[in-house]
Formats: structure tokens, C-alpha cells, sequence
């Protein structure tokens, strides 16, 4: 991992597994006690879990304090849950055998612990903001009745007594064992029956094996794997016709073109439903288009529901039984199913057939949430330092004639960086960012970055994409205010570079180069398309 300096708050509780344990404290008060005494004082409702705890050496860490956070979450199982759990498990027969297995005790207890403090009302619909002491993210999904919201974490655990304030973090009973996820998004369809069609043209066309735990980036590192699939039931395909594999093929085929080459229309049809990057429910808060695996993005309007598609195309007639007709003119989701959470990211269930569809161009900007280090800690304010002989183990950042290049996320409401963080380089350098695939078109190109400083101590940039210079140099001590060094001219997007034309659908690389040395805070970057 990239070694990162940490001046504020690091990240998670992903150094249980290679750091000892936290010193071991407990704290009393006539009202509040720790995580870990609440288990051991409720021993008869929760004996197996205070097993795991003491057995999985996690006792000490839940007498403390987070020193990484504000504190933990734990979801508790009971031991009716337990009961259940060991009743329904393959591989282990009895709780004792269980216990044996002393590396699987560490890995479940951990997998239940989350390194924030959450209380019910700040769950999302989609992956909570912190990993667990696995590294692994868990999901909230929501049913209502007339009196109550019911949460269920992983789709398979209900909270049936939420918000138990301990002194260092909350617990929340479940009435069911979280299971660590250990499956990929092609293994959970071909798992499970009801997916045959779509897990078969994945293994035909060879999608397959781009959906394991790890991928080679360009940089020919080996990254963890993160994606999205959009996955309809056979009965959604049985409705249109489509009974077997052969009947998919024989609608999207292309004929002399085998199924794995890219120019196969079963090959794209099936690339489609795989979108780039891990995305729950929750994520979906735009409307914009989302990189997939095929040729084209898929377009996701966010507003009172998620719409894949949206358009004036009717996918199916819809009557009623009062004999109206209604035109469905978008692919929907199952709410309540999706957020299926595997170790790559989330599966969604869709209504309807997902068709290959080149949607209408949209304004894109971005702020190296691409790269998975700064992504990981683009929410905890500090400051993180990465250093020079470290880069090449980054995705889609590089640099030279500078030791280090800093991410910086303020907690502060004053900060009028967007999303209150930027990326910093100070020197004579030149710093590489890759963004991800855009459609191809004519857009106006912002750099908002810093561009006020009395002193002179910003660079004079020379900005490149892809390689080619754009015309002009930009002085970054001008052009800003004291009170808004991002906003210029009164434009928020920054220093307005120019036009540029994309022609293919790909990836682009943006250089900035020192021409006078000198400070670059870098804040984001964006095509808008033109008026």
C-alpha cells in the first residue's frame, strides 16, 4: 500500500490485521460503559459473540477509544442467531467446530465491527461511509410498516435493537450473523439459478474473467477489481422470449464474429450491464452517464427514483386492470433486492431488458476520486502526504521533480475548494491525471484551481491533454480573491482553458507543467458542454 503520511485521522481498522492490537482500557461511568463490557455484562443473551471477541483478540479493542475515528459501530448477533447460522453453514457443524477454525473467528468477529459511529438516522441506502475491521464495506437496506423503519444490514440482518450508546461507539442488535463476503459478482449470478441466462453470456463472450478479485491497471500493478452490475432475472428475459442462452444469442449475436471479441453485438449487449466502479444505491445521486464495460456509457437520472435509460423509446406497453396503458420508457430498479454487496461491489436488480444504447452527451467534471487512495479517505478530514518512490503503486496520478504531492480535505465550512479538498504540488514539476471514459464531443475544459496569492509563491502552468499543449499559460497568484481563490472572472468552474473535440470513447490524461515554479492547488477539473 502507499505509504501515507497521516498529519490528521487515518482511515480504518484494516490494521487489525497487521498491527497489534490497541492498548487494552476499559471506561466506566454510571450510564455509559464500553463496547466490550456491555458484551461480557450481557453474556447470557450474547454468549457466542463475547466467545468470538475474546477468541479473536478484539476485547482490548473494544474497551478504547477509536483512535482513528469517532468511534465503532457494532452490529451484535444474538445467539438465537448463531443457532441459525450454524444450522444453515456447509462447512461447519456445530459451534465448537466452528471455533476451531481460529483465522475465520478473527476475519467474523471483525466483520461485524465498523470503524465509525453510526446511529440509524445516519444510515445510508447503499454501503455504509466506513469499511469494517475487515476492510470490507456492508450495506443498509430499509423496509417500512405503519409504525417503524426496519434495517436490515447485507440484505439478510435486521436491526431489532438499534442505537445502544456505549462510551466509545454504538451498538446495534441484529437477528441474524453477517457472513463475510468472499464471492465475486459473476460467482453470486452463477450461484444462484435465477440468473442462469445473463451468468452464461458472461461466460461465453468471456466477460467473466474481467470480474475477479483483481485486475492489471495501465500501470501494470495489480489493483483491487471494482465494479457494478445491472442484472435482470430470467423471468425478465422469459418475458421478452428469451428462455435459454441460445435464445440471447440468437437476438444479439453477430453473426462471423466470435462471442468474445469486443465488435460482437452479444459481447456489448452483455458489456453493458457492467458498470466501471463500485456503485450502491446510494451513489446513484446524479444524473450523468456511468461508465461501462462496452462502447458506450449507461445514462442513470436520479431524482424521486433511479431511471436507467430515460428517453423517449418505449421499452414495453404496461396495461392496467382498468384496461389503461401506460408507455415504459426506462429501465427501473428493485430496490428492496438490489444492493446485493459482493467483494467487488454491488449487484442491482433490474425491471427490464437492458439494451445497448449511445446516450445524449452531459457535462462531466472530476476530483481524483478515481484514484483508490485518495477515494478512501475523500470524506475524513487531514492531510495525506504521498511520497515520490511510492507513486507507482497510484492508478491514476504521477509525477516528477517533486518529493512528495499532497491531498488535503478540510473539515472546515470556509474552504471553497468543491467538496472541500484539493491536491497540492510545490516546485518545478509535472503531475499526471487520468480521468475516466467520456463520450465523444466538443467541450468547454475548466482547471479550478487556486489562483490567488500576494506573495507570487503559485506556478505558472502549461496545461496538456493527452499529450498536446493547449495554447496559453496561466498564472496561478492571479485571477481569484482573498475570499474565493477558486471562482474567476466570476465563473465557479475555474480558468476557462478552452474547446476540445474527443472523438473516441476512452480514457484522457491532463498534464500540468510548472513553466515558473512555484505552488499548484489543484481543485477539479471539467467539460461542460458548450451553450
Amino acid at each position: 500500500m502507499t505509504r501515507v503520511l497521516l498529519i490528521s485521522i487515518l482511515l480504518s481498522l484494516i490494521v487489525f490485521s497487521c498491527k497489534p492490537e490497541f492498548e487494552d482500557q476499559s471506561f466506566y461511568d454510571e450510564n455509559y460503559v464500553s463496547i466490550a463490557e456491555f458484551i461480557e455484562r450481557n453474556k447470557e443473551s450474547y454468549s457466542t459473540f463475547y466467545r468470538i471477541v475474546v477468541a479473536g483478540e478484539l476485547y482490548s479493542s473494544l474497551s478504547a477509544y477509536n483512535p482513528f475515528g469517532s468511534g465503532f459501530t457494532l452490529f451484535l448477533p444474538t445467539d438465537e442467531a448463531f443457532e441459525r447460522y450454524i444450522q444453515n453453514n456447509p462447512k461447519y457443524s456445530s459451534l465448537e467446530e466452528m471455533f476451531l477454525d481460529t483465522d475465520f473467528i478473527r476475519t467474523l468477529g471483525r466483520y461485524h465491527l465498523v470503524n465509525t459511529e453510526l446511529k440509524t438516522n445516519e444510515f445510508p441506502y447503499g454501503s455504509l461511509p466506513d469499511t469494517t475491521a475487515t476492510g470490507d464495506l456492508l450495506t443498509i437496506g430499509f423496509s417500512s410498516n405503519l409504525d417503524s423503519t426496519i434495517y436490515k444490514v447485507n440484505n439478510i440482518a435486521p436491526v431489532i435493537l438499534p442505537n445502544l450508546e456505549m462510551i466509545n461507539g454504538y451498538v446495534h442488535i441484529v437477528s441474524e450473523v453477517l457472513n463475510p463476503v468472499n464471492f465475486t459478482g459473476f460467482q453470486w449470478l452463477s450461484e444462484n439459478s435465477g440468473y442462469s441466462i445473463l451468468a452464461s453470456a458472461l461466460e461465453i463472450t468471456g466477460l467473466k474473467d474481467t470480474l475477479g478479485f483483481y485486475r492489471t491497471n495501465s500501470s501494470g500493478q495489480l489493483v483491487k477489481n471494482k465494479y457494478t452490475i445491472l442484472a435482470e432475472h430470467d423471468s425478465i428475459f422469459n418475458k421478452f422470449g428469451i428462455n435459454t442462452i441460445d435464445d440471447l444469442v440468437g437476438e444479439y449475436a453477430t453473426n462471423d464474429v466470435a462471442f468474445t471479441n469486443p465488435n460482437n453485438g452479444l459481447y456489448q449487449f452483455v458489456a453493458y450491464h457492467i458498470l466501471e466502479g463500485e456503485y450502491f444505491l446510494s451513489d446513484f445521486d446524479e444524473t450523468r452517464n456511468y461508465n461501462s464495460y462496452a462502447f458506450a456509457p449507461v445514462n442513470i437520472a436520479s431524482d424521486l427514483e433511479v431511471r436507467i435509460n430515460p428517453g423517449t423509446d418505449t421499452i414495453r406497453l404496461e396495461i392496467s386492470s382498468q384496461g389503461d396503458t401506460t408507455a415504459i420508457k426506462f429501465v427501473s430498479l428493485y430496490y428492496q433486492e438490489s444492493n446485493v454487496i459482493t467483494k467487488n461491489g454491488a449487484i442491482h436488480f433490474i425491471s427490464e431488458i437492458l439494451n445497448f444504447k449511445i446516450p445524449s452527451n452531459s457535462s462531466r467534471s472530476f476530483q481524483f476520486y478515481e484514484e483508490p487512495e485518495i477515494d478512501k479517505v475523500r470524506n475524513v478530514a487531514g492531510t495525506y502526504y504521498f511520497l515520490e518512490e511510492d507513486q507507482d503503486e497510484l492508478e491514476v496520478i504521477s509525477w516528477k521533480g517533486a518529493d512528495q504531492i499532497k491531498y488535503f480535505k478540510s473539515s472546515s465550512s470556509s474552504e471553497k475548494a468543491s467538496n472541500s479538498d484539493y491536491l497540492e504540488i510545490d516546485g518545478n514539476f509535472i503531475v499526471n491525471y487520468t480521468i475516466p471514459k467520456i463520450l465523444p464531443g466538443r467541450y468547454n475544459f475548466f482547471i479550478r484551481a487556486n489562483s490567488y496569492n500576494n506573495n507570487n509563491e503559485h506556478a505558472t502552468i502549461l496545461i496538456y491533454i493527452d499529450g498536446k499543449r493547449l495554447k496559453g499559460n496561466y498564472n496561478m497568484n492571479l485571477g481569484g480573491t482573498s475570499s474565493d481563490p477558486y471562482t474567476i472572472n466570476k465563473n465557479w468552474n475555474g480558468h476557462e482553458i478552452g474547446v476540445v473535440e474527443f472523438s473516441i470513447y476512452q480514457e484522457h490524461t491532463i498534464t500540468i507543467e510548472s513553466f515558473i515554479p512555484g505552488k499548484f492547488i489543484w481543485d477539479r477539473v471539467a467539460f461542460n458542454l458548450p451553450d
